[in-house]
């Protein structure tokens, strides 16, 4: 009996530059070439549309989806560069010819409530999602859900806090709050430079609420607290419901003194992602940061206070890259002055940096050249920018205050 299946391919279109109008007929460029050099006779593959193709294997009872998890890092790589992950999704549906003609007309938003809700599936058929090494994995996935179970993959942790300083008014109006497991050689922090990015950014995100509760609770801080999110989190429904469910631990009286720092934002994210990131972290949080590593992020694209700030992170590179980079985001100071969006720089790391940046007027600055990582909060602190960085205040290690 031969192996037949829909293989569809799921993108994440607001991680790529690439319009719309142009991404799937790309897609099905490269899916189609990949399939005749890869899926050779007697194996067959029909295109049903650009973003799917009937394949069959007269010879097996199942399709080699070792061989099919090569396309997704073909896809990632051509359309979005190197250093992405998670952008390209390969499912695999299952079914008879009838269940199978369903799923082809399934648009991407349909496909993905599928495989959280496999009911709206078509009558008799299995989706499930081609893992990296070409294993196949049922859907609906153990959910990260309850999200506190994230927070307990960590073990014991140790929480920090780092300053975000308003230029202006020579002093510290909020922090960037961290959470790193005992035992990392360094802190993760999202105000720092690639080397201190977590590997599991889902825990890393969950243990931060829980960091951020700690503080409310130990220290009282007089201004927001900025809690990390993944822009890839937020536009995932069901990473996105876990992060929302664990947030709700937060007291509905102190969720204004949080804000959201959402990080590895594209350079132009669409309306829609926009909306939705709002309308979830809104009852949250009383201010939303869109942190971009792109200095040419498409400010234009965004309405008046679409969001509270955007925040540029210098890239990891020469100290002349870093300040060119640093010139050209402030080159559009105009766009966000207009639109009512506060402009920011973080990952600021020598006194150049800094002292360029309040000369182009970027009012808010973070990273470990403004202030170390802390045990607790430093909002509300006044410092003049001459005696900057604020020192790591921390005991031992990564500081005195861990938790379990």
């Amino acid at each position: 009996m031969a192996a037949v299946a829909c293989f569809r391919v799921l993108l994440d279109g607001n991680r790529t530059d690439v319009p719309p109008e142009r991404l799937g007929p790309l897609v099905a460029k490269y899916a189609t070439c990949f399939l005749e050099v890869r899926w050779t006779f007697p194996r067959v593959s029909k295109s049903l549309s650009h973003y799917s193709y009937l394949l069959t294997d007269p010879t097996a009872l199942e399709l080699d989806t070792v061989e099919l998890a090569h396309l997704s890092q073909d896809l990632q790589a051509r359309l979005f560069g190197t250093g992405v992950e998670d952008a390209v999704t390969l499912v695999l549906f299952e079914g008879d010819s009838r269940a199978i003609a369903a799923f082809a007309g399934y648009s991407a938003d349909e496909v993905r409530a599928a495989m959280d809700d496999p009911s709206a599936l078509p009558s008799g058929g299995r989706l499930r999602r081609i893992a990296a090494d070409g294993s196949l994995v049922d859907v609906p996935e153990a959910a990260s859900s309850p999200a506190a179970a994230q927070a307990l993959r960590f073990g014991s942790t140790v929480d920090g806090a780092q300053g975000i300083y308003f230029a202006p008014g020579g002093a510290f109006i909020g922090d960037v709050v961290s959470c790193t497991p005992a035992c990392e050689p360094t802190h993760f922090s999202m105000v720092e430079g690639l080397e201190h990015r977590p590997a599991d950014a889902e825990a890393f995100d969950a243990t931060c609420i829980m960091t951020a509760l700690r503080f409310l609770i130990d220290f009282s801080p007089v201004s927001p607290l900025y809690l990390p999110i993944s822009f890839s989190t937020l536009v995932r429904p069901m990473r996105r419901e876990a992060w929302l469910d664990l947030a709700s631990v937060i007291p509905a009286s102190e969720r204004a003194r949080l804000a959201a720092s959402v990080y590895d934002v594209p350079r132009a994210p669409t309306y829609q992602a926009l909306s939705m990131i709002r309308a979830s972290l809104d009852p949250h949080v009383g201010a939303v940061d869109l942190c971009t590593r792109d200095p040419d992020f498409q400010i234009r694209q965004l309405t008046e206070i679409a969001v509270s700030s955007v925040t540029f992170a210098l890239p990891d590179a020469r100290p002349d890259v870093r300040l060119t980079a640093l010139r050209r985001f402030a080159s559009h100071g105009g766009d966000y002055r207009k639109r009512r969006i506060a402009a920011g720089v973080t990952n600021i790391r020598f006194r150049a940096e800094r002292e360029l940046a309040i000369e182009l007027r970027i009012p808010f600055l973070s990273g470990p050249g403004i202030c170390r990582i802390q045990d607790e909060p430093v909002g509300g602190m006044a410092r003049l920018a001459e005696r900057l960085p604020l020192r790591s205040r921390r005991t031992d290690g990564f500081g005195s205050l861990r938790s379990a």
